[in-house]
């Protein structure tokens, strides 16, 4: 069993393909670690978001969730490098996926944020540079961006 925890709906992209960041959730509003502990065990956790590091207590989430789940990983933009290698050498079991939609250009238009793909690239290459093995990128193809994936 695997599961998908949408942690906020608050997202500092403004990507083409969702609109969620239109719908931001209130902080105050958004599921806790301390709901988390409800859910059964499963073997894979997804935190997802909206965007999943701008939450404070996202070291909380994964702590819970690291004890009901043989693997956890987080989908993030990469905007947020540095907080994302701090989870890391807290969590070096936890993996992490960066949405990358594209080359640079495209991935930035795509994306809603110009630097987008720069700090994307930064945080799988850190990660990697930590000797983290469980990194990788989650890509939305699309008639969009589907010329920069046979690159």
């Amino acid at each position: 069993m695997e599961c998908s925890i949408i942690v906020t709906y608050r997202c500092i992209m403004r990507c083409k393909m969702c609109n969620i960041w239109q719908h931001p959730t209130k902080a105050n509003q958004e599921i806790s670690a301390q709901d988390l502990e409800k859910l059964p065990s499963v073997n894979v956790t997804n935190i997802t978001g909206g965007e999943p590091l701008v939450r404070g207590d996202l070291a909380d989430i994964i702590e819970v969730m690291l004890k009901r789940s043989k693997r956890v990983c987080v989908s993030t933009s990469g905007w947020f490098p540095e907080r994302v290698f701090k989870l890391s050498e807290k969590y070096p079991q936890v993996g992490f996926r960066v949405s990358i939609e594209g080359l640079s250009e495209k991935n930035d238009e795509l994306r809603g944020r110009e630097g987008g793909f720069d700090r994307g690239l930064r945080t799988v290459l850190g990660l990697r540079s930590m000797g983290r093995k469980d990194v990788g990128f989650g890509i939305t193809v699309s008639n969009n961006n589907s010329d920069d994936m046979l690159w």
